[in-house]
Parts: C-alpha cells; structure tokens; sequence
C-alpha cells in the first residue's frame, strides 16, 4: 500500500466520522439516562479486561438498580451474556447504538473509542487503557486523538505511566486515577484454589501439568505472530529447569484473534478465545511474549516471563520504548539459544527483587482495589449511593 493510499484512505475515514458526527448532533437533544452505563472492549469485539471486572462489580453493587450495555461488532458471538451477566448487549452498528450511547451517563472503554459518536457533556467517558507498567510509545495519529476525544477519566497502572503516556503521548490534562487496573485486582487477591483447579480444566491443563503461555503482541504484519518460539525445545528447557511436566498454550493479541491461528497454535494449547486473560496468567508458570504489556501483569505474581524478541532490530526501527528493553527484569533473547541459555539460569530470587525494583522505578499504583476505586467514581457520577 502507497504512502499516498493509505494518506487518501485515513482523510477519507475522518471526514466521514466528522460528518456522521454533524449528522448525529440532534441526539444531543434526547435526555441522559442517569442510571445507564454502556461498555466496550477492545474495539468491540470483547467481553473482557478492565471494563468487564467493572460491569459485573456494579452488577453487584446494584443489580437491576443500574443499567448495563455492552456493545459489540458481533453480538451473535455473545448469546449467554445477558442471561449470564445481566447486560443488554447490543450491536455497534445499528442506530440504536447511538442513541443508547448518547443518554448514557457514563462510558467505559479500554482502547480507542467511536470516531463518529458526538460527545456531550453530560457523558463521562472513561478509558481504562488496556496495558500496564510504562513500555511502548503510543503513536499520536490524527484520527486516533479524535476516537479518544471527550475522555473524561483515564485509569493508571503506575506513575509513569501517568505522566509518560497519559500525560505525555497522549497530551491529556484530565482527572487520571492512580489505583491500578481492575483487571489486575484478581492477580493480587487471587481467588480459591477450587476456581483455580475450574480455570485449569476449562483449558484442557490435567493435574500436574504446568501452562507455559505464549502471548505475543500486535504488530502491523501479522505474520510476526507466527515467529513462535520452539515449543519442544522450550517445554524441554522448562521441564530441565522447574522440574514437573510442561504444556506451552498459545493466546493471539486481540486485533489478530480472529484470523487462522492453525500454526501459532501448532502444539499448543489454543487459548486465543479464552475469554479471561488475567485467569490465565493465574494458572500459567510461565509466561512467553515479545513487546506485550502483560508482562506488567505477570510480574505482579512475580510469574517467570521471558522475552522472545527474534525481530528486536526491525521493531526499534518502527516503535519506540520509553526505556531500554535491556533494563526491564524479564530475560531477552533474539533466538532459540539464547531463550533456552535464560530458561536454564532463571534464578526466582533474582527476578523478584528485579521485579520489585521495577514497580518502585515506574512508581506502581496497583492496590489490588482498583475495580472497587472506580466503581466509586462511577456511583457518584450516576448517583447511584
């Protein structure tokens, strides 16, 4: 694709939000429903992360005192969601959508947000963001600074984090909270050993059998996905180092999760669907990924993570870091060498104390209580106390 296509092509997908903007104004007039808050997750196309610990915390709280909406792209792919979690689901491209989402009080995303929505003043929008710790710089593009036009509250995982991107990338001066992500309030209170055992079956792991995860992130080509590591020679290296018996399980970032995963998931255990990351990341011994921010996660539970970086150059060349990647605690390597050489001198203690050094250097506002933080701040919005 042409410098100039892809120029033509963004111009064109913004004048076309700007005008069904225009076109959309005259449901400013409806009156906003205080009690009604509409959810989004990744672009649509999940029911997950931060804004699902906060819907089913509110559900909680309130019942049927509060109105939950989720939308979708695709909302066939949810038929229990309603029955199961008591939220409307709705689909994103329908009219419906707009008018649902211009009289709800408040509305709760973690990645970028409807360009062709109206913002009024009499909707809070919240952006949890969907990433940890301070790594990758975000990109400032024209058409993504008007999709997070209107936000009203972002959420913080660590100071840096504050003022690096929020601050920082993303320029915004609004009111931030410093309490962690939602998603990650089960990492430090996790739950009973009965739910772990559950999760552990649900993903085909047998008793004994230890999960090493593989969890690459996002990159413009999707084939980068299919630069895996060595399944075998990395369950050998796991089971040489930590002892038991080792399964690798494979999970795609969410923007590819929806293409052929047949060879990625080659050997492992294909967990692209799975619907929960964070209870992953509880059952797994392991954790494998590139440029991923769940390394942040991971590194809560002090769960071993190594990084398997085999396009490290090319990847410099297109983003940046707001640090080197040579001084973040988890073990690089650029080849299958090097990966095994890490698996094989992992020291538990070490890494520990690196981790802790870690959340220190980027000022860590985890607190295990983040779900409940902003579910106070989204009662006093709607008046629901």
């Amino acid at each position: 694709m042409s410098p100039i296509y892809r120029y033509l092509k963004t111009l064109s997908r913004i004048v076309e939000s700007l005008l069904i903007r225009l076109l959309l104004q005259p449901l400013k007039l409806l009156p906003v429903k205080p009690n009604r808050v509409l959810f989004t997750a990744f672009m649509e196309k999940q029911y997950a992360c931060n804004p699902k610990y906060i819907s089913r915390e509110l559900r909680r709280r309130y019942g049927d005192r509060i109105e939950l909406l989720w939308s979708f792209r695709h909302p066939e792919r949810f038929p229990d969601l309603e029955k199961d979690e008591g939220v409307k689901v709705i689909s994103s491209a329908t009219f419906k959508y707009y008018v649902y989402a211009m009289t709800s009080r408040v509305i709760v995303t973690n990645t970028l947000f409807k360009p062709t929505l109206p913002r009024r003043k009499g909707t809070l929008i919240i952006n949890t963001w969907h990433g940890g710790g301070s790594y990758k710089k975000i990109q400032q593009k024209t058409l993504d600074k008007i999709r997070r036009a209107g936000t009203g509250l972002y959420l913080s995982s660590s100071r840096a984090f504050t003022e690096e991107t929020i601050r920082g990338s993303l320029d915004y001066k609004g009111e931030v909270l410093e309490a962690g992500m939602p998603r990650n309030d089960i990492l430090l209170n996790p739950p009973s050993e009965d739910k772990i055992n559950e999760i552990r079956e649900k993903i085909g792991l047998k008793p004994g059998q230890q999960l090493c995860l593989y969890a690459p992130t996002w990159q413009k080509d999707w084939v980068v996905h299919y630069n895996m590591p060595d399944y075998a020679e990395t369950v050998k290296a796991l089971e040489a180092r930590f002892g038991g018996e080792w399964v690798m399980g494979y999970r795609s970032h969410h923007v590819t999760m929806y293409l052929d995963q047949t060879k990625a998931a080659q050997g492992a255990l294909d967990l692209t669907l799975y619907p929960d990351m964070q209870e992953l990341l509880l059952v797994c011994g392991c954790l494998i990924t590139d440029y991923s921010s769940c390394i942040w996660d991971a590194s809560l539970t002090y769960t071993p993570t190594f990084l398997y970086c085999t396009d490290l150059k090319e990847y410099l060349k297109k983003y940046e870091f707001y640090s080197d990647i040579r001084s973040w605690p988890f073990p690089l390597a650029e080849n299958m060498d090097e990966l095994k050489a890490n698996i094989a001198s992992f020291d538990q203690s070490a890494y520990e104390a690196a981790c802790r050094a870690h959340h220190e250097k980027l000022g860590c506002c985890e607190t295990g209580h983040a779900t409940q933080a902003v579910c106070d701040r989204i009662a006093e919005v709607t008046k629901m106390n």
